[in-house]
């Protein structure tokens, strides 16, 4: 006689992520999280490209949670268009201080997201836009330390989110993929 709701009682899976794959279990976590549906299709895209546009939301959501709202955009960047489906979401990104674009005034939205890029992005986004992470020691044999993003690559080794690329790498300058992506995130966020 009573009613009660079930959280993250079901997940629908993706046709592109198997099972038994190596993302399958960080995914359906996002998915659980509300953070993302996937592209369409029945897809989440595993393999594509993450790109910045996508990851203003996958971060503004993950780090404020399912019922996180962005205010309405202004018009901050140039290249995106204001209204449009991520203006909202990259404008508020900029506003916290997690980034400040990609140069010359603009965000670049559509621009695949590089892992060393990603690491500023996710270490901002978890610890406040004022932190800063300790010098670097050259944890990664193809990330010269010191460099600007060093010292944020680390961090994110240090914290257990990331073990880099395979054979004491990085692959800094990367692309990431979603899939990747929601293993960074359910690491850096700790997603039930």
């Amino acid at each position: 006689g009573s009613e009660s709701t079930l959280p993250n009682g079901w997940i629908a899976d993706f046709l592109d992520v198997p099972g038994n794959g190596q993302f399958y279990s960080f995914v359906t976590t996002l998915v659980r999280n509300t953070i993302t549906v996937g592209v369409g299709g029945g897809n989440y895209g595993v393999d594509s490209p993450t790109l910045r546009r996508q990851m203003a939301v996958f971060l503004l959501k993950a780090r404020h949670g399912l019922c996180y709202v962005p205010p309405p955009c202004a018009g901050t960047f140039p290249d995106v268009a204001c209204p449009s489906t991520f203006a909202d979401w990259i404008e508020a990104l900029a506003a916290e201080g997690i980034t400040g674009g990609c140069g010359n005034g603009n965000y670049c939205p559509t621009t695949p997201v590089r892992r060393d890029q990603m690491a500023v992005f996710l270490l901002k986004a978890e610890h406040g836009p004022g932190y800063v992470p300790p010098d670097c020691t050259g944890l990664y044999s193809d990330v010269p330390c010191p460099s600007f993003f060093a010292n944020w690559i680390e961090q994110l080794g240090t914290e257990g989110i990331t073990g880099g690329c395979g054979g004491g790498h990085y692959c800094p300058t990367s692309s990431i993929t979603r899939g990747q992506m929601a293993v960074f995130l359910v690491k850096t966020f700790k997603l039930p």
